[in-house]
């Protein structure tokens, strides 16, 4: 009698997860308070996948790593951590959010700069008057001339947070009123000032900054961010080609592509790459169909197959958006691209629907919230 043997696939899990809303979410560190609005995930969303997904003392990947949220909870969490991203700015600010100075550090060197120094008033023209007052100016001019010479921990780490409040709509930012996002061009905030009736006022950069330094710094420094007790690895690297990542090194990678109409990446802000003394990245692809962009998804999978080992997990953060005028359900897209093309590499192990909550309202209001659709978690296993 012969035996005959079956390959029977484990079933797939497919659960919910309630999320807060941005600002009314539970602790997280505080280091996480910057730059929210650029990463596709709350610290409290990507430290359960990292926790639910991989083991303490493995490798975490996040090959859009944006300004560091992934590799603050994944070191924090007892993993060694890799970020790659596109922007040089945002490989700028992931490692001085991994690498903070504490408020002492960033109060003795602010002591040590002279903002009021002269600077040369041909670099104060357009389109700088139309968002700073020129003595403004000078305090950021000395400031950068300062941080930039230095290149250590506490510099980089003052350069971090001038960048959080170089510009935005409240009076801890350094600029006239504006978007605290996405810098508008000097037509558009010369068309807001006179709308407003105002004109940039003085704003004390030093101030500002060790105020801001002292929110961000309120938990204190982790021990695991400071000097080499712990890998957080930070490289410039396009998502389809992770040349700094060895092969079959990462045992979870965590991941938000690129998604129209969801998911956008980059800091958006000229200003910005200009305090970091960076370029403006390149225009995101623009992709014509759906077609299009799974060709683009296909790129990112097969080289995640390259450096996650076998047994491993990618973890996508997807949702709904749009491609020209059309809908897309970009989990569905990533499934369809798994099944038909990549099932050498890559399994669906499940998936998780995330829905909004407010975790300050009573049981009633979370239950009527609990139907907004915030994301949806897409679970791969390597082969």
């Amino acid at each position: 009698m012969s035996a005959v043997l079956k390959l029977v696939q484990p079933p797939q899990f497919n659960e919910e997860l309630e999320v807060a809303r941005e600002g009314t979410s539970g602790k997280s560190n505080s280091l996480q308070a910057a730059f929210l609005f650029a990463s596709p995930w709350q610290p409290l969303l990507a430290r359960y996948v990292i926790e639910r997904f991989s083991k303490k003392g493995q490798v975490v990947l996040d090959p859009f790593c944006s300004t560091g949220v992934v590799g603050v909870e994944s070191v924090l969490a007892g993993r060694s951590f890799v970020g790659c991203a596109q922007e040089h700015g945002l490989v700028k600010l992931s490692r001085a959010r991994l690498a903070p100075a504490d408020i002492a550090e960033v109060a003795l060197r602010l002591q040590f700069v002279n903002f009021k120094k002269p600077v040369d008033i041909r670099g104060y023209r357009e389109p700088f008057p139309t968002f700073f007052d020129a003595d403004t100016f000078r305090e950021l001019m000395n400031l950068k001339s300062n941080v930039r010479a230095s290149g250590d921990v506490a510099g980089d780490f003052i350069s971090f947070i001038v960048t959080s409040i170089l510009h935005g709509h409240t009076a801890s930012h350094l600029s006239a009123y504006t978007s605290p996002t996405a810098a508008l061009s000097p037509d558009a905030q010369n068309t807001l000032n006179r709308k407003r009736g105002e004109v940039p006022s003085y704003r004390a950069v030093s101030a500002r900054v060790l105020k801001k330094a002292a929110l961000l710094l309120r938990d204190g420094v982790p021990s695991v961010l400071q000097g080499t007790k712990s890998r957080r690895d930070v490289f410039h690297a396009e998502p389809h080609a992770l040349n700094p990542v060895a092969s079959a090194s990462v045992d979870l990678a965590v991941v938000a592509p690129e998604q129209p109409g969801m998911i956008q990446h980059g800091l958006q802000s000229w200003l910005r790459t200009w305090w970091l003394g960076v370029d403006m990245p390149t225009q995101s692809p623009d992709w014509v169909d759906s077609a299009a962009w799974q060709g683009y998804a296909n790129e990112v999978l097969v080289e995640l197959a390259r450096v996650v080992k076998s047994g491993g997990r990618v973890v996508i953060r997807s949702g709904q958006g749009r491609i020209g005028s059309k809908p897309v359900n970009y989990r569905s897209e990533i499934e369809d691209l798994v099944v038909r093309y990549l099932s050498k590499f890559w399994r669906v192990e499940g998936s998780i629907s995330e829905r909004y909550v407010d975790p300050t309202a009573g049981s009633m209001a979370r239950a009527e919230r609990s139907g907004a659709q915030a994301g949806e978690i897409l679970v791969l296993r390597r082969s």
